[in-house]
């Protein structure tokens, strides 16, 4: 698995441009904005994103100054990412029962409950939380060749139909989860070490990641399994004990992505 990630494609020069100014202690929004525009087809994969239903927007956002001031650097940095993985991978989810659309409709949610919970707790951790939460899911398209490619696609499925927990069959077939994969992934592509972690610590359960512990909640709450149900969110509760976390703002975050 390692060897297939290190074998990966290299991301366009743009994006990769893209992830070295917002590494920068002083990123030139302008300077951005240029890097962005210059690449047409990614320019309107991010316009598409920014103008998802999700985002609740009332008005149309045409240009991505626009969309940088209104959604800020790190979300921007996490829709150009997510664009660029989809086209140096081949994509088949068939071992996940989704379509690509279906993972990012999931990853979208995840990134908004991480905002919508940590604007009202520590609005610092949001950077680095809503680009590690947009992204997280992206192992998956990793893993999902490795399973169809092993000849394992029937079990795979057999056992998730089950009701296992993903992580659990994933481990079972790949000796190794999708968020990890993810975390390996974006270290073969140089990202931020920040980042990385966080990725590869959130199915760790005993983690002390501060980052990583509120990404495992946001994974118990929504996944490709469920979305808001009562054992998730049960799940997430227990969590949330565990490690400390605010309880009320989390509760209160459900019930405005619930709305």
């Amino acid at each position: 698995m390692l060897e297939e990630i290190k074998s990966l494609p290299p991301l366009p020069i743009s994006v990769v441009r893209i992830q070295e100014l917002c590494m920068s202690n002083d990123t030139n929004i302008d300077e951005l904005s240029r890097v962005i525009e210059n690449d047409p087809m990614l320019s309107a994969n991010i316009l598409k994103s920014v103008n998802s239903p999700l985002y609740g927007m009332s008005k149309e956002i045409s240009s991505i100054p626009q969309a940088i001031m209104l959604f800020g650097i790190s979300m921007i940095r996490g829709f150009a990412a997510a664009s660029a993985i989809k086209k140096v991978v081949v994509i088949d989810l068939t071992p996940y029962g989704v379509t690509i659309d279906e993972l990012t409709k999931v990853s979208s949610l995840q990134m908004a409950l991480a905002r919508e919970w940590y604007r009202n707790v520590d609005k610092s951790m949001l950077p680095l939380l809503q680009s590690s939460a947009f992204l997280m899911e992206l192992g998956k398209l990793v893993g999902s060749l490795k399973i169809i490619a092993s000849g394992n696609l029937e079990a795979f499925l057999e056992e998730i139909s089950q009701g296992k927990p993903l992580e659990e069959v994933e481990r079972n077939y790949l000796g190794i989860c999708s968020y990890e994969i993810a975390a390996t992934m974006f270290e073969h592509w140089n990202f931020d070490e920040a980042l990385i972690n966080a990725l590869r610590e959130i199915s760790n359960q005993e983690t002390q990641n501060p980052y990583a512990q509120v990404l495992r909640v946001v994974t118990k709450t929504l996944n490709l399994q469920n979305t808001f149900s009562e054992e998730g969110i049960s799940s997430a509760l227990e969590l949330i004990q565990k490690f400390g976390l605010n309880r009320t703002a989390f509760e209160e975050a459900i019930v405005s992505l619930q709305r």
